[in-house]
This record gives structure tokens, C-alpha cells and sequence, in this order.
């Protein structure tokens, strides 16, 4: 594909850092900047993407034709009939269907003049910074206010829980008061950006220094813990089994019995925390097992969505249901992916699937390891309903146009001669 880039300059590459970020901070599922409404944050991630759009535009005035003429356009043309026909077949008039579409559109905005793997450094590095400010605010920071040394700025969230509000950072006070939340409106969501860092750093990155992997590696590591999200904690332990693998790290004696040393400490730490019923016991009960012996709501609503979705997919399978009758098929609707099918129909979930496979697969990886990761991440986000938010759809989609649209041209070609 060609790429029209901006300037290799300083300037350049923060006013992309700060656009990244900003559509981190204003995600749908995020939390960040309480007092301002969530029309106004909307508003701020809109305007920065048309900004954005006009400022290229503006950079490549000379060469519009090609732009527009460019294969990427049909692409955006098939995600626009993937997206928003069953929407206009159904007249579902929901602008559910334009967030979603624009979660392609942005990634076909970006390919235009930024890699993947460009993409993915800067995300990384964004992310790990925030992870590390949501350690310290949750944990340390927090201490000043509590004890009535600090006077943070607190808010209520849409539940009536109380926070503090650290600015990159909001720290619940009371409720789930143990649980690192970073900017996001609660611990689910933040595991899936926290997972996506951990793939995009170990599978898409250039690093300079493996050090600087193994860097990031820890604290993307450290801050999944601190969410407690049961999700988020099994796809880590997970992720560094396939990770030892699929890295061949086993080939590496020390590596070796640096892991069996690890396992079995980790073996005996957890029979000690039984036994005594010490705060690593309680971390592990309210992380992995009160949900399955109680059969507490995180449970009950979970698999009480996916039987709704699974049954309206059926119901509709080409064009999918209405989308207010899929939102509120249950109390909370968590299941990304199967709401992507019940929602939009068969194509429209699968091209969700297609890009998700795209940015997993490598033909060189034994089949079980492709599988694997490709279950890991979407336990991720079927954990909570992500399908509007823009870093669901990015990277996946951005994978998809740089692997397909080369072997789409190279099959016009063929099929022209």
C-alpha cells in the first residue's frame, strides 16, 4: 500500500501521541474527565478525527485523486454496506450504527499514513505510562486524600459511587476501593486495553532493546493483577503460557527452570494463603472464585447474554435484530462479539471476526497457538460490550487492510491479465 505520511518530525509525532491519547481518554467505556458530559467528550473525539482528516487532506491537496481513487476507499465503501445496510433494511434509525462504522473508518483513516506497527509503539507507550500513574494514584496517591491530607476533586459515577478524581486516574473511594480502575468506568474494560498492550507489545512492536519489552511486559503484567478482573487475571495467565511457548522461551534451560521454580513458588504461596487466609487468599477468592461458588451477577448476566444474543443471531441471521431489542435483550448485554451477530447479521460479525483473525494469525505459528490467542483475546472483550468503542475495532481492522488489500490488488492483477 502507499502511505502518505507527515513530516518524520518531533512535532509531528506528538500531535499523533496526543491524538491517540485523546481518543484513549474519550473512549465510550472510559471515565475520564467527570465534569464534562458525555456529549462533550464525543464531541472532542469527533472533532479531533475530522480535524485530523481536514489537516491531511490539506497536506496532500495535490494528490486527492489518488487518494480517493486508492483501494483503501473501497474498503471503507464495503465496511459502509456492512454496517449500515442492515440498518437502513430494518429502519433502525440508531446512531449506534455510525459509532460503530467509524471505529473501520477511523483505521481506514490511519492506513493512509501510519503503519500498524507504528501505531501499536505508540499506543504501547501511551498505555504503559497510564498504567504506571494508575498504580501510583490508586495505592499511594490515594492515601493523601484518605487521611485528610490532600483535597482531590471527588465525583459521583452514573451507580452513585464515590471517587477521587486524579486527573489520568480515578480512584474509587468505598466501593471496590482495592481495584485499580485507570480512566476507565470499571476494572473489565480496563483489562482488555491492558490485554491488547500485552499482544501488540510482544507480537507488533520493534523494540529497539528486548529490555524494553520485558519493561512494558511488567507493567502491563502488574496492573492487570491490580484490576482484579477475573477475565483479565485468567487471559494473563494464560497469555504468558502461550507467550513461553509460542516464543520457544522452553528451548532456554534457565528459562526453564526459572519457570518450574516459578510454578512451584507460586504452588506453595497459594497453599499458604489457603491455610492461613491471608490477603493473598482473599485477592484470589474475590478475583477467581466467589463468582463461580456464589454465582454472583458478574456470572448470571454473562451467560445470560450470551444465550440472548446466540438466540436473536438465530432469530436474525442475515440483517441481525433491531439494535434497542439487542442492547436491552438482557440487564447488562456483555457479549461483544455475538452482539456484533445478533445486531448486524452474519457479515457484520464475521467481518468483526475476519479482523481479529488478521491480527492474530501467522501461518509460520503451530495451529493450536494461533487458536489460543485468538480465544485469549476474545475473552477479553467478551467480558463487557466494547463494540463502540474506537480501540475494539483499530488495531484489528488496521491488520485487516494491510494483509487483505495487497492480496485483493495481486488478485486484479492476475484476474485483468
Amino acid at each position: 500500500m502507499n502511505y502518505y505520511r507527515f513530516p518524520e518530525t518531533r512535532t509531528w509525532k506528538l500531535l499523533f501521541t496526543a491524538f491517540l491519547l485523546l481518543q484513549l481518554l474519550t473512549t465510550r467505556s472510559g471515565m475520564f474527565g467527570p465534569q464534562l458530559s458525555f456529549l462533550e467528550k464525543q464531541a472532542l473525539m469527533l472533532g479531533s478525527i475530522v480535524l485530523a482528516g481536514l489537516v491531511f487532506l490539506w497536506r496532500n491537496r495535490a494528490d486527492w485523486k489518488k487518494l480517493f481513487l486508492d483501494s483503501r476507499m473501497a474498503a471503507a465503501g464495503l465496511f459502509a454496506m456492512v454496517m449500515l445496510l442492515p440498518m437502513l433494511l430494518k429502519r433502525d434509525w440508531q446512531l449506534m450504527y455510525f459509532t460503530i462504522f467509524l471505529g473501520l473508518l477511523l483505521a481506514v483513516f490511519l492506513s493512509y499514513f501510519v503503519t500498524l506497527k507504528e501505531t501499536a509503539k505508540c499506543y504501547v507507550l501511551l498505555l504503559s505510562g497510564l498504567c504506571v500513574y494508575s498504580l501510583i494514584a490508586t495505592y499511594l496517591l490515594r492515601r493523601l486524600p484518605d487521611n485528610g491530607l490532600w483535597n482531590v476533586p471527588q465525583f459521583l459515577n452514573a451507580a452513585g459511587n464515590a471517587y477521587y478524581n486524579f486527573g489520568l486516574c480515578n480512584v474509587s473511594i468505598h466501593h471496590v476501593a482495592s481495584r485499580n480502575l485507570g480512566v476507565f468506568r470499571e476494572p473489565g474494560v480496563y483489562q482488555f486495553f491492558i490485554l491488547m498492550g500485552l499482544y501488540l507489545t510482544n507480537y507488533w512492536v520493534d523494540w529497539e532493546k528486548e529490555a524494553h519489552m520485558w519493561l512494558a511486559n511488567s507493567i502491563f503484567a502488574a496492573t492487570m493483577l491490580s484490576t482484579m478482573a477475573t477475565g483479565g487475571v485468567i487471559e494473563l495467565g494464560l497469555f504468558v503460557i502461550v507467550l513461553f511457548f509460542d516464543k520457544k522461551m522452553y528451548r532456554d534451560k534457565r528459562l526453564r527452570m526459572l519457570a518450574i521454580v516459578a510454578i512451584a513458588a507460586a504452588l506453595l504461596v497459594i497453599i499458604i494463603s489457603f491455610l492461613q487466609q491471608n490477603a493473598i487468599y482473599w485477592f484470589l477468592y474475590d478475583t477467581l472464585l466467589e463468582k463461580f461458588i456464589n454465582k454472583t451477577d458478574s456470572v448470571t448476566d454473562r451467560t445470560a447474554a450470551f444465550a440472548a444474543n446466540f438466540q436473536l443471531m438465530v432469530q436474525h441471521p442475515f440483517v441481525g435484530a433491531k439494535m434497542a431489542e439487542v442492547l436491552h435483550a438482557v440487564r447488562n448485554n456483555t457479549s461483544s462479539t455475538l452482539i456484533l451477530y445478533a445486531a448486524f447479521g452474519i457479515l457484520g460479525g464475521t467481518l468483526n471476526v475476519a479482523c481479529w483473525t488478521a491480527f492474530v494469525w501467522k501461518r509460520e505459528r503451530a495451529l493450536w497457538l494461533n487458536l489460543a490467542l485468538l480465544v485469549i483475546l476474545f475473552m477479553a472483550f467478551n467480558t463487557q460490550n466494547l463494540t463502540w468503542d474506537l480501540y475494539f475495532w483499530l488495531f484489528p481492522t488496521m491488520a485487516l487492510l494491510e494483509r487483505g488489500m495487497p492480496l485483493a490488488e495481486k488478485t486484479l492483477k492476475k484476474l485483468k491479465q
